[in-house]
């Protein structure tokens, strides 16, 4: 017989008997609330980063972390300008507080996963190339043929954690290493340096790693790995200067179409940047880019929808932007 989801009621239930299991300082907490409040500052380090991780204010959680502190008659976090240091007490508590959040996330993740509605919240995390300029104005058709799904792009080249429920489906560039995540390699992506016209005309057109030597540069600030960024950090270092740094591939991509000088960019960019044009220089090995989801969150029905949507989307692009 097919799995039937739980009612929120008994999700809400099963949350309490997990609280019920672990005394925290010879108590309980009031809610799992104040677990994640406190797992939030713990990690953050400080009540401001607590707050970012929680899209809440910072006054709110000082002041849960305090009802908290009173209710358990401990004090959890030495305060200071430099942030929110944990005591030994906060230390404690910690090992208890990580299993009951394992444990309510387990819980959040069965229910998402056997979710037969095409209704909700689909986060996608992809990197900023991938997601700002080829996913999202692909996903269109997706939307309209499924208006009951909010699709939610995270572009960014920071991991996420699926099994935390920081997103949904993943698409990154190297193979993801976790046991409970689905993957596939979707594609192989070109890279080559590129150039506005107007900055080629006036430094010229590079023929081979040589030719390098008397070019100026806009650089990736990113710690890359692989053939790849090595060939390419020995070239921008070889070269006259770099003249523009930026953590943002967007960035990179606008200042080479201004003319600022070569950049590193997949062979997609002039669909996007129009005033630039490919160095016929090979400088390394493509980049292979898979898709994950996590084994549980990945039967829910909308990002199953979605998964099989964007496979498509890479089958269609294959030849065009990608190989592999």
């Amino acid at each position: 017989m097919p799995r039937v989801p739980r009612s929120l009621a008994r999700v809400k239930a099963d949350v309490c008997s997990i609280k019920r299991r672990y005394s925290i300082m010879k108590r309980t907490l009031n809610s799992w609330d104040d677990v994640e409040v406190f797992l939030a500052v713990l990690r953050a380090g400080s009540f401001l980063g607590g707050a970012k991780a929680l899209d809440t204010n910072q006054s709110t959680v000082s002041r849960r972390v305090l009802q908290m502190e009173r209710y358990l008659d401990v004090k959890l976090f030495d305060r200071s300008k430099r942030g929110a240091r944990p005591t030994a007490s906060a230390r404690l508590i910690q090992p208890a507080a990580e299993t009951i959040e394992e444990q309510v996330q387990a819980i959040e993740r069965g229910v998402a996963g056997i979710d037969t509605e095409m209704r909700g919240e689909v986060k996608i995390t992809a990197t900023e190339g991938i997601g700002t300029f080829w996913l999202g104005p692909r996903m269109l058709g997706f939307q309209r043929s499924h208006p009951g799904i909010d699709l939610y792009i995270d572009a960014t080249s920071e991991p996420r954690e699926l099994g935390l429920r920081e997103a949904d489906i993943a698409i990154r560039f190297g193979r993801p290493d976790v046991p409970a995540y689905r993957i596939r390699q979707v594609a192989k992506v070109t890279f080559r340096a590129f150039g506005s016209r107007a900055y080629l005309r006036e430094f010229g057109l590079p023929q081979g790693f040589q030719d390098f030597r008397d070019h100026l540069f806009v650089d990736y600030d990113a710690p890359l790995r692989g053939p790849l960024w090595t060939s390419w950090r020995r070239i921008v270092n070889s070269g006259k200067a770099t003249v523009l740094r930026s953590n943002s591939t967007h960035a990179v991509g606008r200042a080479c179409d201004a003319g600022y000088g070569l950049a590193l960019l997949p062979l997609f960019a002039p669909d996007y940047h129009p005033h630039i044009l490919e160095v016929p220089v090979e400088i390394g090995p493509p980049l292979e880019l898979w898709v994950a989801t996590h084994e549980e969150t990945g039967n829910s029905a909308r990002v199953r929808a979605a998964l099989d949507y964007i496979y498509k989307l890479f089958e269609v692009d294959r030849y065009r932007y990608f190989s592999g």
